[in-house]
């Protein structure tokens, strides 16, 4: 005998909850002030970074940029399902996490600080990117009523903020990538 029914009910109640999530979305974060923010955060980085990007690095930047943006998402997705942290204002509903973040502001960031400082001690630039990140970052969103932390302390962020940092610097800085046949 085959049963899913609990799997089945979940999937139903996280159906429900979800278009629940979207009408609050609907009637509470689209278009207000903090929604138009966040489409500002999305696109301005990126402006700024096609214009100030150094271009014989751009593939390698990318390259840890999109690893930062894969690991930003995913840990970012798990902390909400995890009851960790809550965005209480996302650009969209659809992704628990918060895009701005996840999709811009964290893999630019990252991208300008190993192309200005490729050449320092990336567990040094990584601890200071974590220690602001954590410590002005994540209470500037919250003092906008766009983060809600609930079973997290900003100090939990400098570590993970830090090893992606440093793996970032660690792929963009590669000196030698194997030739495709």
């Amino acid at each position: 005998m085959h049963s899913t029914s609990g799997m089945h009910k979940s999937f139903w109640e996280y159906h429900q909850a979800y278009d629940h999530r979207m009408n609050s979305w609907k009637q509470e974060v689209l278009f207000t002030w903090q929604w138009w923010l966040g489409i500002a955060l999305t696109i301005i980085p990126i402006v700024l970074w096609v214009i100030f990007r150094n271009r014989e690095s751009t593939d390698r930047l990318l390259y840890s940029g999109f690893f930062v943006c894969l690991v930003s998402v995913t840990a970012d997705n798990i902390g909400v399902q995890l009851s960790f942290w809550n965005y209480l204002r996302p650009v969209t509903p659809a992704i628990p996490s918060y895009l701005p973040f996840d999709f811009s502001l964290m893999p630019i960031s990252v991208m300008f600080l190993i192309q200005f400082f490729h050449n320092r001690n990336p567990w040094f630039i990584g601890i200071v990117f974590g220690i602001l990140t954590a410590f002005v970052g994540e209470p500037f969103f919250k003092w906008l009523g766009i983060y809600e932390p609930t079973n997290w302390k900003f100090g939990f962020s400098i570590p993970l903020y830090s090893v992606i940092y440093v793996s970032a610097h660690k792929l963009a800085t590669r000196k030698k990538f194997k030739r495709l046949n």
